[in-house]
């Protein structure tokens, strides 16, 4: 109870946003659903979700190299916690492979047409759950459990919704794939943060900053 306490800035507003999504998935038929959520078009929007999106791609690898000059713990937990759930991610979507909303919609209402983003490639298929959406998640989540502020943990909170909804808006998501994606990686995380709280790792408390500094001594 006192991680969840400690983090409550992040936790607290994802128990909304599960609540909200859930009620919101029950009540609603899967293509108005999307349609719905889908339909806050503007050419500003566009261009920031194009991009956006992309912090739930290869971004946080980026970020991990760059941690690995300030210090090896954090590193190798987003690290870790980015690789399982990636392959937490995979393994679902292997073995469900539902179809995207492009292909979705193209078999079942053909007459109706997905608004198509300039430069984005609508895919068709392995959409369960949305690895853009626990990308996301596990890396906001791990950067706020190294931070002790709470409006750090809420901007986390954030982003990481923000690529989540990047996937519909940008028609590559339904919102049944973000929310089971946004569960997998909280699961994920939390589950790894419990056990490497418990490891002995004096090394990690290094960095490369630190070992090109002593090679430069010698």
């Amino acid at each position: 109870m006192h991680h969840f306490k400690t983090y409550s800035a992040f936790y607290i507003p994802y128990v909304l946003f599960v609540l909200t999504f859930g009620m919101l998935i029950l009540t609603h038929e899967k293509a108005d659903l999307h349609l719905l959520l889908s339909s806050f078009h503007t050419p500003t929007r566009d261009l920031f979700f194009k991009n956006f999106t992309e912090v739930g791609g290869s971004f946080p690898y980026f970020v991990i190299v760059g941690l690995m000059f300030y210090r090896y713990r954090i590193a190798l937990f987003l690290l870790i916690t980015q690789f399982a759930s990636g392959l937490v991610s995979q393994m679902i979507k292997q073995t469900w492979d539902a179809p995207r909303p492009f292909k979705y919609f193209t078999i079942n209402y053909p007459d109706l047409k997905l608004h198509a983003v300039s430069g984005v490639e609508l895919h068709s298929s392995h959409s369960f759950p949305s690895g853009h959406t626990i990308t996301a998640f596990a890396f906001f989540l791990s950067l706020a459990l190294f931070s002790k502020r709470p409006l750090v943990h809420f901007f986390c909170f954030v982003a990481a919704l923000l690529v989540g909804y990047s996937r519909i808006y940008l028609s590559q998501h339904f919102a049944w794939d973000v929310l089971v994606g946004s569960i997998v990686a909280l699961a994920v995380t939390i589950s790894w943060k419990f056990y490497y709280d418990e490891l002995s790792l004096p090394w990690a408390n290094g960095s490369l900053r630190t070992l090109f500094s002593r090679k430069k001594q010698i």
